[in-house]
């Protein structure tokens, strides 16, 4: 019987013989060689058209998990596979046109450049042109409420709006697949909820998969279709939103931090007040 602070198991992956989806089977990997695994046999399963998030304490391997995929760090072990086709067996090029990857943090790269020429460092000029490329760039900037600012430079804006940036350097490049580190740690409420509401327009309009890494347990459940929750660098439970986010399932990854309310049909993290013998 499944553990409830668990949930119920609805299977994160798809064992079915389709070559569709990004497919990640035992997928261990370290931050050095020679380090202590930080993830150990992940699998998770991205349908096209699917949002997955990925939930779990600091330092769980999150972060670690996507850097895996992408390619920023090799994993130990493990397999890759894209639409049917082995990540192992590709050059970083084409892997780049596979997944568009936003870090948790700025990587420094066009900050010096203008809003445009920065969202405009994933495309190939030699392929699209200059018009081309002018039209994907304002029109993501549009999407991302950057679009008076396509000509300053990005290191003149704010947190929030560098933060949109880089999103719109990875969305720009239309890649099937999206890996996103926490892409709204800094952004204010307003834009938090664009930002969800743009990845669900990819996902569930342009048929784009999505896996990420989400803090914000109330987003997780309003706009990811399935969840990834790991603890101490292995899967600790998977499932749909609304069944998972319990208040048994806060306490157990948490503590006792946060009840779990229900309000109009959906469910909410509210946080408690904890007793000073709690701190």
């Amino acid at each position: 019987m499944a553990d409830p602070a668990r949930g119920p198991v609805v299977s994160v992956t798809d064992d079915s013989r389709s070559t569709t989806g990004l497919r990640v089977r035992g997928l261990s990997a370290a931050h050095r060689r020679r380090g202590s695994a930080v993830i150990t046999g992940i699998d998770v399963d991205v349908a096209p058209g699917d949002i997955v998030g990925v939930l779990g304490p600091n330092g769980c391997g999150k972060s670690t998990l996507l850097k895996s995929v992408c390619g920023v760090i090799s994993p130990r072990s493990g397999t890759i596979v894209a639409d049917g086709t082995d990540l192992a067996r590709v050059r970083p090029r084409r892997r780049a046109q596979i997944l568009g990857y936003v870090p948790q943090h700025d990587d420094g790269v066009g900050r010096a450049l203008t809003v445009a020429e920065s969202m405009s460092l994933a495309l190939d000029r030699r392929r699209l042109g200059d018009e081309a490329t002018l039209d994907i760039v304002l029109h993501t900037a549009e999407r991302l409420g950057l679009a008076g600012m396509a000509s300053r430079r990005a290191f003149e804006l704010s947190g929030g709006q560098q933060q949109r940036v880089l999103i719109g350097r990875t969305l720009a490049a239309r890649t099937p697949y999206l890996l996103l580190d926490e892409p709204v740690s800094a952004l204010d409420l307003r834009y938090q909820l664009e930002i969800m509401e743009i990845v669900r327009d990819l996902a569930h309009t342009d048929g784009v998969g999505v896996l990420i890494v989400l803090h914000d347990l109330n987003l997780a459940a309003a706009f990811c279709d399935r969840l990834l929750v790991l603890d101490q660098g292995r899967v600790h439970s998977h499932g749909r939103p609304a069944d998972l986010i319990t208040t048994e399932f806060v306490e157990t990854l948490y503590g006792p931090v946060a009840d779990v309310v229900e309000l109009n049909g959906a469910r909410y993290v509210v946080p408690t007040k904890r007793r000073k013998s709690e701190t």
